[in-house]
């Protein structure tokens, strides 16, 4: 098996647990692996670095969205690595890149009691991609979700930071019941705006808690 970035052949080492147990199979090399940076501790949402609130979520919690977002983690940095990945990824519609970051996104969502919720694509993205990546990813974590929210067709990627901090009426509910616990999961936080929207929805519907969970902080 080759690796999914590099293509290089992957080193398989077999061990005693292949006997008893059903292990992810790798899918990058270390080498392509040890590039990615995961992000550890930082501010208690949005994971910037610094053990304090950071200056962005300190200025939401002054808007109409303070306690939205009762925390958050992003598991990794943008950097070079990821910025390759994610093109691949996303816009090159690499669907099987999904398998890369599994185990990550599994660690950190399968002993949560919260219903896991995706945060939806625009329609005519998904038209366009042929896929959800976010649900793609929980799907190779083996993570249960439950989808809530409904995307209009506002594209906040062609957006400025100003912009999309201004964003209003993102999202709408589904009709589902919606849990008194949530995680949302996306796959980057950048200027929060996306998270928040929907967290203040779920909360106005019902939600007493809603954290989230991104793969990457930009």
């Amino acid at each position: 098996m080759n690796c999914y970035l590099c293509e290089n052949q992957l080193e398989l080492k077999p061990s005693w647990r292949d006997l008893f147990f059903v292990d992810r199979q790798e899918t990058i090399c270390s080498t392509c692996r040890d590039l990615f940076e995961p992000i550890k501790g930082g501010c208690p949402i949005c994971s910037s670095s610094g053990s304090e609130l950071c200056t962005d979520c300190s200025n939401w919690e002054k808007t109409e969205f303070r306690g939205a977002l009762d925390g958050g983690k992003c598991l990794y940095a943008y950097n070079a690595a990821m910025k390759d990945f994610f093109h691949q990824f996303k816009f090159l519609q690499d669907a099987i890149l999904a398998e890369v970051f599994a185990d990550e996104l599994a660690a950190a969502l399968k002993k949560t009691p919260a219903t896991i919720v995706p945060i939806p694509m625009n329609p005519h993205k998904l038209k366009v991609r042929t896929f959800s990546q976010v649900d793609s990813m929980l799907n190779a974590a083996g993570v249960q979700y439950l989808h809530l929210l409904e995307k209009n067709e506002e594209v906040q990627g062609e957006k400025n930071r100003q912009e999309r901090m201004e964003t209003r009426d993102l999202f709408t509910l589904n009709g589902n019941l919606t849990p008194k616990r949530i995680v949302l999961v996306d796959d980057m936080y950048t200027t929060g705006t996306t998270l928040r929207l929907a967290a203040k929805l779920l909360k106005d519907a019902g939600a007493e808690e809603v954290n989230f969970i991104t793969l990457i902080r930009a």
